[in-house]
């Protein structure tokens, strides 16, 4: 026998949908840059910086094409110990770009 629900706040539909559909930000970005510096090791960290997860796409700035082309070979490694570390799947992606030195 199914038990009668009342009314749901509308807030609490949105971020449900939101967190169904990969766009709710399950991690704060603190804990994604922690991750992310467990799973590249701390040769490579300092020289990249993570942005934000868009749609299961993590966005990741490299100081130059050299850490660039190195993080694309270990791509999909990285991509699976990721989600191990979050013990989900954040991520299907990741995009990296070139850019200004990480803040230390």
């Amino acid at each position: 026998m199914m038990k009668k629900r009342g009314p749901v706040p509308i807030g609490n539909v949105v971020a449900d949908l939101l967190s169904r559909r990969g766009l709710g930000r399950p991690q704060a970005a603190t804990e994604i840059e922690k991750i992310w510096s467990e799973v590249v090791g701390d040769a490579i960290s300092p020289m990249t910086r993570c942005g934000k997860i868009n749609r299961q796409q993590l966005n990741v700035i490299v100081t130059n094409s050299t850490i660039m082309q190195e993080l694309v070979f270990r791509k999909q490694e990285i991509v699976e110990a990721f989600n191990k570390k979050a013990e989900g799947n954040l991520i299907k992606d990741i995009r990296f770009r070139v850019g200004r030195s990480p803040s230390p």
